[in-house]
């Protein structure tokens, strides 16, 4: 669940939600300057379907106590979010191997800097807390290699992540995510996600720069039409305490989808 202040009210994107706009990317990804991706259909529903564990969570989330709000996707500590992960991952893998392998990398890469592309906020764990995540990216990293071999049919003798077409994949999902994010949590900000992956195995940055309410403009512009607009489903609630589940959940049931317009275009 992301939430953020936005309009003077508590804005409230969850994060199935989150990938539908991440799988949108996808589907739109590709120009005369920014080469596609295979295999299509599984990447696309990797984008989708990467967060996807998070809907039996969001269905009665926990409370973080100085908020009187449901915690703040950052802050969910292992305990919670590794059981999430894993039924995702599985649930994407039942679904293809290629874009089981994706969602697993993904969330494995919450765990150890994306794969060291990129520096996520400082994670202190508690020695059982240190523990799971250890566990977890171990089964994971064996997991991927079932996948990889499924999907890419043929064995592998190296972690996945030397492959090139998986790594550039995996890259570009986590572009899809970030992008996303810059949306629902930063509200459009300016910024820069890297590194944006070619097919050759170099690498570039996509920069973003605001141009009003949830518009940017994107250099180098990656989709296949401009301006376009990548809509997301969110609710805005009272921006209040609520302390319990069951308080949380009536007001959210009685909110509104409200369709926020993402719109993306290339630099003047």
């Amino acid at each position: 669940m992301i939430l953020q202040r936005f309009r003077g009210s508590l804005l409230v994107v969850r994060q199935p939600d989150h990938g539908i706009q991440s799988g949108d990317f996808a589907e739109h990804w590709g120009n005369e300057s920014t080469p596609p991706f295979e295999p299509r259909r599984p990447v696309i529903e990797a984008g989708t379907r990467h967060d996807n564990g998070w809907a039996a969570w969001e269905e009665r989330p926990s409370i973080d106590p100085s908020t009187g709000q449901p915690w703040q996707f950052l802050r969910l500590t292992p305990h919670e979010h590794v059981p999430l992960y894993r039924r995702g991952i599985r649930q994407a893998a039942e679904h293809d191997p290629y874009t089981g392998l994706l969602v697993s990398m993904h969330g494995a890469g919450l765990y150890n800097d994306r794969y060291g592309t990129f520096r996520l906020a400082e994670q202190r764990f508690t020695p059982t807390e240190r523990e799971l995540v250890d566990e977890f990216l171990a089964e994971q990293a064996l997991f991927q290699q079932s996948l990889a071999e499924r999907a890419l049919g043929r064995e592998l003798h190296t972690h996945v992540t030397t492959d090139p077409q998986v790594w550039y994949t995996y890259l570009l999902l986590q572009v899809w995510d970030r992008l996303s994010i810059q949306f629902a949590f930063r509200l459009a900000a300016d910024g820069e996600i890297g590194p944006l992956p070619r097919p050759d195995g170099s690498h570039g940055v996509l920069r973003i720069k605001q141009a009003g309410e949830l518009s940017v403009t994107l250099d180098p512009y990656p989709f296949d039409d401009s301006p376009r607009v990548f809509p997301l489903a969110a609710r805005l609630l009272p921006d209040q305490p609520y302390h319990t589940p069951e308080a949380w959940l009536a007001e959210l049931a009685e909110a509104p989808i409200t369709t926020l317009e993402c719109t993306v275009r290339r630099p003047e």
